[in-house]
């Protein structure tokens, strides 16, 4: 058995949540291991496959919301500082016909910007290697309290790891990790449509979506399901050299992942429910590689970032509905208070206190 030497944080996931508290660890000097586990052959993340969307406007009267519409100003403060993220201006058009948003939103370009989700995993690790994040490619197989402060971490690979500091920014398998977490962090499964090319069809290239998502209704109403329910939400936006088209969304009853469903199944679900749609009927029957992967949410809308109750040294960054809105203007709030001195750790607290974020969970 190999025991490595304790890092600063060690951060649990190397995702959005991971990678960005990471890279804002290191930017404040602290030491820091992250452990990711690599994936099946095949398998996709939810960073992945998001579709990485950045309005310039909040999307709730909320103090997150509105310190979100910040996120393009943190990528590209990333991005100079590290290298290219996927950060780009991106056109908006909005799905709603000759009236309202749809119609302004054709003729005048909205403040939207993207992440290119399949830049930003390509890139990600690189510039994690590069600012001096130490990664271990092993899954946490068992962590274990130490007296009277820090964690032990047992991996995959045989080694153990100490921890003075845990995050666990996993997503999904948060709860694998930690039984005891919060009631409203929930996971689902979520599904695009991954089309080799952009489609001629719609012109330039621009990021279609919808006034609103269906799925955020049913992350609302996920303590209250009895059944799994699924929906489908249309859009569309530009991904690697083709796009993502459309959003499977499955949410089940409790609080288990529980295993993926059936991805044929989950296509023509998909597929049928695009060709019902005004906008989506013409890119329907488009081929098209489903890509599916597991998603935490909270289903009371705010995401869980900062200490757990009763876990001296462990952390949360977690349970994201707006991940790439919101994980560039906290991973610096949350970053401070792990790694400053108690004065300047206390007002990043304080911070995320008024945005109702933290506290003992």
């Amino acid at each position: 058995m190999t025991v490595s030497a304790p890092a600063d944080v060690v951060i649990v996931g190397g995702g959005l949540a991971g990678g960005l508290l990471a890279l804002e660890l290191r930017d404040l000097g602290a030491s820091v291991s992250l452990i990711d586990a690599p994936g099946p052959a095949g398998a996709d993340s939810a960073t992945g496959i998001s579709y990485g969307a950045l309005p310039g406007w909040p999307l709730a009267a909320t103090p997150l919301a509105r310190l979100a519409v910040g996120a393009s100003k943190h990528w590209r403060r990333l991005q100079e500082r590290h290298g290219e993220l996927g950060w780009r201006p991106c056109r908006l058009r909005v799905q709603a016909g000759g009236t309202g948003l749809g119609a302004l939103s054709a003729w005048w370009p909205l403040p939207f910007a993207q992440v290119d989700s399949a830049v930003l995993v390509a890139r990600l690790p690189l510039l994690l290697a590069a600012a001096g994040v130490r990664c271990r490619p092993a899954r946490l197989e068992h962590l274990e309290r130490q007296s009277p402060q820090g964690w032990q971490l047992h991996l995959s690979d045989g080694s153990d790891l100490q921890a003075p500091q845990l995050v666990l920014a996993a997503g999904a398998h948060c709860r694998q990790l930690w039984p005891a977490l919060p009631s409203r962090l929930r996971s689902s499964w979520a599904a695009v449509l991954e089309l080799p090319a952009y489609p001629p069809r719609l012109g330039r290239a621009a990021a279609w979506l919808p006034p609103s998502f269906g799925r955020v209704a049913l992350e609302r109403r996920a303590a209250g399901l009895d059944q799994p329910e699924w929906l489908v939400d249309g859009g569309l936006v530009p991904w690697g050299t083709g796009a993502l088209l459309g959003q499977h969304t499955l949410v089940r009853p409790g609080l288990e992942l529980g295993a993926a469903p059936p991805p044929t199944e989950v296509e023509g679900q998909l597929r049928q429910e695009l060709a019902a749609q005004a906008w989506g009927a013409p890119l329907a029957a488009l081929p098209g590689h489903l890509r599916q992967a597991a998603v935490a949410f909270c289903s009371e809308g705010l995401p869980l970032v900062g200490p757990l109750a009763g876990a001296p040294g462990l952390w949360l960054f977690t349970g994201f509905s707006a991940g790439f809105s919101q994980v560039p203007v906290l991973a610096p709030l949350l970053a401070q208070a792990l790694a400053l001195e108690r004065v300047p750790a206390a007002a990043a607290t304080r911070r995320l206190q008024q945005l109702g974020l933290t506290g003992a969970f």
